[in-house]
């Protein structure tokens, strides 16, 4: 046998235990690593059902609540309480939803569940302005809150198939059961107090009392499976006296027509339910915190077994050697490349689709927010859109650098973007040229909307660095439709109002002009020149 040979046999006798210890290794670091991800999934999902179940039961229905209050009295210590409520729901909802797309990294099913938030929370919006405006009845309220509350619900709901933990899923039962029971009390109530002030319920009223009467009764009879919860003792014992008989045989006669309205009544009724939602968000409250408490366990023994596996890898690696250390080290550096990779084609990805001198939506931008913004419309079917340019642009690059250009641009964007309303959609399409979509707007409201952006434009000054104020304006051309199909219209929209808005440069330039106005001569004319 040559020298060769023998190395080789060396080589190999030295490498076989090594090998051995690094299959071994890998399926302990294999354990540790599930172990690991199972209590980290649970932890983040016991904070997102806790959050979520205290949003759903407790802060949304708090806002309904001082809603209805102030619709009853439009008193300035109602307004205020009512801004308190509405700062809490705001402030949570973004806390939320900051955590779950945190959390939505390494639980990619928790993504989907974003664009429901959001939207919830946009007719939640909705409905507030009507609220303020005056236009808002006290009738619609339980309409408006409860499907944002129930987003919420149904999340919690829906995570109880996700945690691998025993305990923690039997815990999660447990919120369900009482979050569920919490909703159909609410609306209970709610139409309870409507009709103990007089008020005559409709059959779909009265249709939506009954079934919540009956999911409340079902899902108290759930807490029989959690005898020794603390949370449900509390209810169980008001149940069980004499004001939770009374409440439960009078929703019973509301249910069969048999409770005649009255002040008394309205009083009683009032007094206990608030009684009961309070003892209820109470437990609700109790709960949570121990979910969450169990989220900080598993966080806990989470951490255990990171540490274990950072341990592990550590002390295999030292036993197998430089060969183990050095491919560790290069999964280690195609681990760190893969994610460098994936965040430069993310960031690529939001570059394409982001003009990089404003911070708007470019074309291609813009063309994905409309189609996602019109495939969630299912209201008023009108549509309108904006087409503006700033006037003489070019002489401002000739005069002042293409700097003092790009200045410019980016504060114009600033001032469309706060002139706009928060449901615009605006661009910059190209050059000095910006677009917006205005969504459920007519003509004649883009065309006001327009003229404010027009006008915020000439009234701002650009501060140059020696001291120069430039002043600029723009020219708007707008058209709309009420079309049924507004996603086929939208090109059709473009079109009409590019044609208005060279009109309004044709016409003196630092004006509005909609979709109709333009005289024919000039209509051609801009024709021509495209062909």
């Amino acid at each position: 046998m040559n020298l060769e040979g023998t190395k080789k046999i060396v080589i190999a006798a030295l490498l076989l235990p090594s090998l051995i210890m690094a299959a071994e290794a890998v399926l302990l670091l294999r354990n540790y690593y599930h172990s690991y991800r199972d209590f980290a999934a649970g932890k983040h999902y016991a904070y997102i059902a806790s959050d979520a179940g205290n949003i759903g039961s407790s802060v949304i229905p708090d806002e309904a609540r001082a809603t209805l209050v102030f619709l009853a009295d439009r008193s300035n210590e109602n307004h205020s309480k009512l801004a308190a409520r509405r700062f809490d729901v705001d402030t949570r909802f973004d806390r939320f939803l900051a955590f779950l797309a945190e959390a939505a990294k390494t639980q990619p099913s928790l993504d989907a569940r974003i664009r429901g938030f959001w939207q919830a929370a946009e007719h939640l919006k909705a409905f507030r302005d009507s609220v303020d405006q005056g236009t808002a009845r006290p009738e619609q309220v339980i309409g408006q809150y409860k499907p944002a509350s129930m987003a919420f619900l149904e999340l919690v709901t829906s995570l109880r198939y996700e945690i691998a933990d025993p305990a923690l899923s039997r815990q999660l039962s447990l919120l369900i059961d009482i979050l569920d029971a919490n909703e159909a009390g609410l609306v209970v109530s709610f139409y309870g107090t409507e009709h103990f002030r007089g008020l005559r319920l409709s059959d779909q009223d009265r249709e939506t009392f009954n079934q919540a009467l009956a999911l409340l009764n079902v899902t108290v009879g759930r807490f029989s499976a959690f005898p020794d919860s603390a949370a449900i003792k509390p209810i169980d014992d008001f149940a069980r006296s004499l004001d939770g008989r009374w409440l439960a045989r009078t929703a019973h006669e509301i249910a069969t027509g048999d409770a005649t309205p009255s002040r008394l009544m309205l009083r009683r009724w009032s007094q206990l339910q608030n009684e009961r939602i309070q003892l209820w968000q109470d437990s609700i409250r109790s709960v949570v915190e121990e979910t969450r408490a169990s989220g900080d366990a598993l966080a806990l023994r989470s951490r255990f077994f990171l540490e274990m596996l950072v341990g592990a890898t550590v002390v295999f690696s030292l036993l197998v050697g430089v060969v183990i250390l050095l491919a560790v080290k290069g999964v280690a550096l195609a681990d760190r490349l893969i994610r460098d990779r994936e965040l430069l084609v993310s960031e690529l990805r939001n570059a394409a689709q982001t003009d990089l001198l404003t911070g708007l939506y470019n074309r291609r931008g813009f063309d994905a927010a409309t189609t996602s913004l019109l495939r969630g419309e299912s209201g008023s079917s009108a549509l309108s859109m904006v087409i503006f340019d700033l006037d003489r642009f070019k002489q401002i690059n000739d005069a002042h650098g293409h700097d003092v250009g790009d200045m410019v641009l980016q504060r114009v964007a600033q001032v469309a973007q706060s002139s706009f309303r928060t449901q615009d959609l605006l661009s910059r399409h190209g050059g000095e040229e910006f677009v917006a979509l205005l969504p459920d707007t007519s003509l004649d409201e883009a065309a006001t909307i327009a003229e404010r952006v027009r006008a915020t434009i000439e009234a701002t000054e650009i501060r140059l660095a020696d001291g120069t104020a430039l002043t600029v304006t723009a020219s708007f051309g707008c058209s709309g439709t009420e079309d049924e199909n507004v996603r086929g219209a939208i090109n059709e929209l473009i079109k009409k109002a590019d044609l208005a808005l060279y009109a309004a440069k044709f016409s003196g330039r630092n004006r509005v002009v909609i979709d109709g106005e333009a005289d024919m001569p000039t209509v051609e004319r801009r024709n021509s020149q495209k062909t």
